[in-house]
């Protein structure tokens, strides 16, 4: 690699990594922000997944975005609107700023996150070097993904949750000094003439999801017969069919028709929302259960995950081997030992050994590493190279609302009670459990695609 090639690689990854590490420190952040900011299980809720929510609902059309103004501009915006939402996080007086930040936070990764890929894409003209530089960039995000938990910990023990925020201010600021600097030519402009932007579904989308999210935060605080769960909800139908009757009829859908008809892409797109469901969900749920029931801190709380991050970067190579002979058998199997993960959360209380939990967390890790990379094997084996954008940014936007909705239905069963209690996070964990298994079912509607690259596999897989 040249030296600018280097330099436009450190800074694509560090823009990806900081996206990642902002979904699980903030994880790791829920008990000390409960108790400084005095705020419930509900509006915990709100604080997790208003960055996932907002960040869901914008990928589909960041891409687009970045062919009409150029990946470095839409990149650099960005990294500005992270920093931003890093600030007013860091300075946040009450819950509902939090949230807002949040959201805010939410807006810059969906900016930043596809166009720190089409960077590399523009930069790195020779395919080996190119191919080279996907891996580095997967490598590092895998590694900011194992050990954010755990660095999140440690700042929120040595210097209070405000910390997770502020680290992102010279992360933010260094990936933004080597674009100014290093990245220019075709990767500075305009791509090539776009498609105008769909502002109008991308609108209605982001408000479908907002509704569902708050109907379903909102049951367990409120009953589902309180009138504005009622409301929200059948607002959320009404847009959701709204917006499937205007898919049926444009010339212009938010994804395109050749997509949606492959039965690969439906399944497997479907089959990452269910993962990112049981994950997620476990993952808000078990924070808060290690936090206020086992009365770990940050810290504890981040290592005591470790186990799952870490495996599932060491099943890594074996998933993409047999991700080259197709995607069914890796997502049969993965989804299926994360299942045996989440019943054995069934054995986890206020006594049980860290030993149950730690074997839980495992089979979830192995269960993932296998899975996920082949959800995206499966919708990459099934997209045309033009459409191979599109395909990406739906497999991820599809991941991050299982993501939401994973934290709203299972964090509100194993919250109901105003805290997690045992009984309530079994409830939660049958579901995930239930979740996984349509996961694993969903494998068989696979038929093989031709075989995918390592690196692409790998790549989506990470995000």
């Amino acid at each position: 690699m040249t030296r600018r090639e280097r330099l436009v690689l450190l800074a694509s990854t560090i823009g990806f990594s900081m996206v990642l590490l902002d979904t699980t420190v903030v994880n790791v952040a829920l008990g000390s922000i409960a108790r400084d900011l005095s705020a419930g299980p509900t509006t915990l809720e709100w604080v997790a997944n208003a960055y996932t929510l907002v960040f869901a609902g914008l990928l589909l059309s960041t891409g687009l975005a970045a062919d009409r103004l150029g990946a470095r501009a839409v990149f650099l915006a960005g990294l500005g609107t992270f920093a931003a939402g890093s600030v007013a996080a860091t300075l946040a007086p009450t819950a509902a700023a939090l949230i807002a930040a949040q959201a805010v936070l939410g807006v810059g990764a969906a900016l930043v996150l596809p166009t720190s890929l089409s960077l590399l894409s523009q930069v790195f003209e020779d395919p080996a070097r190119r191919v080279r530089a996907v891996g580095v960039w997967a490598a590092g995000s895998a590694v900011s993904f194992a050990t954010g938990p755990v660095l999140g910990g440690l700042l929120i023990e040595q210097a209070g949750w405000r910390s997770i925020f502020v680290i992102n201010l010279p992360l933010a600021a260094v990936a933004a000094g080597l674009a100014l600097t290093q990245i220019g030519g075709r990767a500075a402009g305009a791509a090539r003439p776009a498609a105008p932007l769909n502002l109008g579904p991308q609108a209605a989308a982001v408000a479908m999801l907002l509704a569902l999210t708050f109907g379903l935060v909102q049951s367990g605080a409120d009953g589902w017969g309180s009138g504005r769960v009622v409301f929200a909800l059948g607002l959320a139908a009404a847009l959701a069919v709204g917006l499937v009757v205007r898919e049926r009829s444009s010339d212009r859908p938010l994804v395109p028709r050749a997509l949606t008809r492959d039965p690969r892409f439906t399944g497997a797109t479907a089959g990452g929302a269910l993962l990112n469901f049981a994950f997620y969900g476990e993952l808000f749920f078990l924070s808060l259960f290690l936090q206020q029931d086992r009365g770990l801190d940050a810290l504890e709380t981040g290592l005591a995950f470790l186990p799952q991050p870490l495996l599932f970067i060491a099943v890594a190579p074996l998933a993409a081997r047999l991700l080259a002979r197709g995607p069914r058998l890796p997502l049969a199997v993965g989804a299926g030992i994360s299942v045996v993960g989440s019943l054995i959360l069934l054995g986890v209380d206020s006594g049980s050994p860290y030993g149950v939990l730690m074997a839980a967390l495992a089979l979830n890790g192995i269960g993932g590493g296998f899975a996920i990379p082949a959800v995206t094997g499966a919708v990459m084996g099934s997209a045309p190279t033009a459409l191979a954008g599109i395909a990406s940014a739906s497999l991820n936007a599809g991941r991050q609302v299982g993501g939401v909705l994973g934290v709203a239905v299972l964090g509100g069963i194993a919250t109901a009670g105003g805290h997690v209690a045992p009984a309530a996070m079994h409830d939660a964990a049958i579901l995930a459990a239930l979740g996984l298994a349509m996961a694993s079912a969903l494998a068989f509607t696979l038929r093989p695609p031709a075989p995918v690259a390592v690196g692409e596999a790998v790549l989506a897989g990470t995000r």
